[in-house]
């Protein structure tokens, strides 16, 4: 099955052109250009290694480029290789992270029953779903920040190392911010070394984003944000420009990607489509907060008197998840990845793999089916990523229990 998938995976990257990381890696030549990559526009002029053939609305003042200049220094020292290259060497790069991931799972336990589990779910259900392929052909980096969080996760389970851990997970947030999430079941828990390893790896990310990006670059992202919000909820209608590049920098199929099924499932889409109301970010945010703070009330007493750091892993990464429903972006199907984490623990954590035959387990079932590589029927791609949270949620308070 993997043979079958990676040789999917191959064709389509050799075929199409990785919009999504096109754009980072023209936003950080861009920047090493003196331009701010958060507002530039190319033109028919534009020098090809500066153009994203994709962003051609005429009426959108902001770029594709959605990550914060600490993304765009990762991609620094590459930004003089030749694009082909660099996105064949991220397609090989992400499966390697994908197995990283999977091998630092189940190398937590001992159970050979366990270990098989993990790679069955990591294997047969994640790297042969559609929305691999999707992170594969968009050329995402979800797949980075999850390997991180899980190399966190390793640091304190295998070596007890809170130090190293937390400063990891810091890097991530700088990278992504909504992770700073996962810091709340250990600040509950008082495992300040985590906390505080945790800040000076935020720190010392931004710091080194300034020698790059100084503050005008980061304050531009933050701009730049609010029009993609406005773009999300349609106040913003794209206005095609005249002129595009299906060729560029010796990209094949430029503008085009894989026929994949891709959806939006954030709650704000949800809201636009289901009931036509536009949601506003802040009303999102205090939606998130409630929410948060409810599940932090219902699990306050387990996380204080729990001595299982696979307990705080899992809280946080269903904190990351869940905020990903509520946030003002769109919520596109290869920000899935991210279930390999919280499956992955639910085995590790439960004592007997009988009693994760719960009732609710269904929904996992069934949302797992959904996410194969094709649409199973209209919109089925949303209500499996439903099916999942509400899976993740209730099996959160289940998992708390002592007893499971």
């Amino acid at each position: 099955m993997s043979a079958i998938c990676i040789s999917f995976d191959t064709v389509n990257t050799l075929k199409y052109g990785a919009l999504d990381l096109r754009n980072r890696v023209v936003g950080v030549r861009v920047l090493l250009n003196g331009e701010d990559p958060y507002f530039f526009k190319w033109e028919q002029d534009t020098p090809e290694e500066f153009v994203d053939a994709r962003d051609f609305y005429s009426n959108f003042p902001m770029s594709r480029l959605t990550v914060p200049p600490s993304v765009l220094l990762l991609h620094l020292p590459f930004a003089s290789i030749p694009y082909k290259t660099q996105q064949i060497s991220w397609a090989f790069i992400q499966w390697l992270l994908l197995l990283l991931s999977i091998i630092l799972l189940s190398s937590i336990t001992d159970s050979i029953m366990k270990k098989k589990i993990i790679w069955i779910i990591g294997l047969l259900i994640i790297a042969s779903s559609f929305f691999w392929r999707l992170h594969i052909d968009k050329g995402q980096i979800y797949i980075l920040f999850l390997f991180m969080i899980i190399l966190s996760y390793w640091l304190v389970k295998k070596k007890d190392n809170y130090i190293l851990s937390g400063f990891i997970l810091g890097l991530t947030v700088s990278f992504r911010p909504p992770v700073i999430l996962m810091g709340i079941p250990f600040l509950i828990k008082k495992k300040w070394k985590f906390i505080i390893s945790g800040i000076t790896g935020m720190l010392i990310s931004f710091v080194s984003s300034l020698f790059i990006a100084p503050f005008p670059f980061w304050k531009s992202y933050f701009n730049s944000m609010e029009f993609h919000e406005k773009f999300h909820l349609l106040i913003i209608r794209p206005t095609y420009s005249f002129f595009n590049k299906i060729d560029v920098d010796g990209i094949k199929n430029a503008i085009f990607s894989a026929n994949l099924p891709i959806e939006d499932s954030s709650i704000q889409d949800m809201f636009r489509i289901i009931f036509h109301l536009k949601v506003k970010a802040i009303i999102l945010e205090l939606s998130l907060i409630i929410c948060i703070s409810v599940l932090i009330f219902l699990l306050w007493k387990r996380i204080v008197k729990t001595k299982s750091n696979d307990i705080l892993f899992y809280i946080g990464i269903v904190f990351v998840i869940i905020s990903s429903f509520f946030l003002p972006a769109a919520r596109l199907s290869y920000m899935n990845i991210y279930w390999l984490f919280p499956l992955s623990l639910i085995i590790l954590i439960t004592n007997d793999i009988k009693k994760t035959l719960k009732p609710e387990l269904v929904f996992v079932i069934v949302g797992l089916f959904l996410n194969t590589m094709f649409y199973t029927f209209p919109k089925g791609v949303i209500l499996s990523d439903y099916l999942m949270l509400f899976y993740i949620v209730i099996t959160t308070i289940r998992i708390t229990n002592s007893k499971y």
